[in-house]
């Protein structure tokens, strides 16, 4: 069923009980599917992580930007280390972290409240959902008892969706994000920073609804 993230937060508002600030995020008043893409606030976030299994994955490092007014706002760029459960492994040569860096990162459940907080509201944007989504998810479970129930744009989706809609499907195309920027003509940026992907995924979805006519948020949400 798609947009499961409402019916669900319809049944969550109805249970008292559920911690801060998960339980304003829920209570919280979202634009309707009709609202001209312009008038939507959006929370472009990238997540690294220690692995690319979700049931076991730890964060690393977040970072978020915010798309007001149908542009990036970078005075509310966010970028946080994350103390994982674990060394961070293999991954340090990917991301450039060590365990040094991280042993001094915040607490995981300090940063989830921040993303939390910030999503409160808004829509949240990744690209290639699916691990990030998945990730959040089950470390609300652990904190909230709860999934992040909130509705989701994802540009690698709504892309596909595109070429799907035009009959464009080229065989070994590219969806990654680095292929879709130079596709809609945007620079390249360095890659494995969380918050120069969350910026680059902004910057792509902007790209994306300057190629549509009167966006509204109902074409963005997958």
């Amino acid at each position: 069923m798609k947009y499961r993230w409402l019916r669900a937060r319809r049944w969550y508002l109805g249970h008292k009980g559920i911690a801060e600030p998960m339980g304003s995020l829920l209570a919280s008043p979202l634009p309707g599917r009709s609202a001209p893409f312009e008038d939507v606030e959006i929370v472009a976030l990238d997540i690294e992580t220690t692995g690319l299994d979700a049931a076991s994955a730890d964060m690393l490092s977040v970072g978020w930007v915010l798309l007001r007014g149908g542009r990036v706002d970078l005075s509310t760029a966010r970028s946080l280390i994350v103390r994982p459960s674990h060394g961070v492994g293999a991954s340090a040569s990917v991301h450039g972290l060590t365990d040094t860096v991280v042993e001094s990162g915040r607490d995981w459940q300090n940063v989830l409240d921040e993303i939390v907080e910030v999503l409160s509201g808004r829509i949240l944007l990744v690209h290639h959902a699916g691990l990030d989504k998945a990730l959040l998810d089950r470390m609300c479970l652990r904190r909230f008892n709860t999934r992040l129930h909130v509705p989701v744009s994802d540009t690698l989706d709504l892309e596909l969706k595109i070429r799907q809609r035009k009959h464009h499907l080229e065989e070994g195309s590219s969806l990654r994000l680095s292929a879709l920027r130079k596709a809609y003509g945007l620079p390249r940026y360095s890659a494995h920073d969380c918050l120069i992907d969350a910026i680059a995924t902004a910057e792509l979805l902007i790209a994306m609804v300057a190629h549509g006519n009167k966006v509204s948020l109902g074409d963005v949400l997958t």
